[in-house]
């Protein structure tokens, strides 16, 4: 069960995301994908208590979402570029990704892009357009140990990802029935979303 509670960050209300209609008003907003229980804990009175069982491990969940002090055209040029194409890039990326593995794979997502609160909306995207395809996804964002990512930023981009896909895999971090969409940029001038797929320690480009 999905749904979607937009929950106001000056009014403390709640209401339905819908009514935000534009794109403009829609990339104002800083979103994140919380469970039944997580959320209900967080917005008492926003988030009805979730069902005996979802309780018991059920796969309910909230996208709680906040508009942003900063409004559209107040952000740097390439942010603005990156999100009012962020659906259909997301999209593209997402299909592609879920084509390399299997419909049981478990699904990670990390953002890799200069603005965090970017990098969030983008991984949320691609969240929720991997669930909208019958995808299982998870909220966890793999993380290697301390002395890998020393050693990581030691190395040229070109191989990050792959010794960082292949170290996931070997320290399991990644299982062999789980995967990570990475999105990100390559050339800090563009605003073209890159976007990669870890799986079983094998690192491939999407096309």
């Amino acid at each position: 069960m999905n749904r979607a509670l937009l929950l106001c960050a000056l009014s403390s209300c709640a209401i339905d995301t819908l009514a935000f209609k534009t794109k403009a008003e829609r990339r104002n907003l800083d979103c994140q994908r919380l469970s039944d229980v997580e959320a209900a804990a967080r917005y008492p009175g926003q988030v009805p208590p979730p069902p005996a069982k979802e309780l018991a491990g059920g796969v309910g969940d909230v996208l709680a979402c906040s508009t942003r002090y900063l409004e559209t055209g107040e952000r740097p040029n390439r942010d603005e570029a990156i999100l009012s194409s962020l659906s259909t890039q997301v999209t593209e990326l997402a299909d592609s990704a879920g084509a390399m593995a299997p419909q049981t794979t478990r699904w990670h997502v990390d953002a890799f892009y200069p603005s965090l609160p970017v990098a969030q909306k983008i991984a949320v995207a691609a969240r929720t357009t991997l669930a909208q395809r019958g995808f299982i996804v998870s909220d966890r964002v793999p993380t290697l140990a301390a002395g890998d990512v020393a050693f990581l930023v030691t190395l040229p981009q070109s191989e990050v990802y792959r010794i960082a896909c292949a170290r996931s895999f070997v320290t399991e971090v990644l299982g062999p029935d789980e995967a990570l969409l990475g999105l990100m940029i390559v050339d800090p001038k563009e605003t073209q979303l890159h976007g990669g797929v870890c799986l079983r320690g094998e690192w491939r480009w999407l096309p």
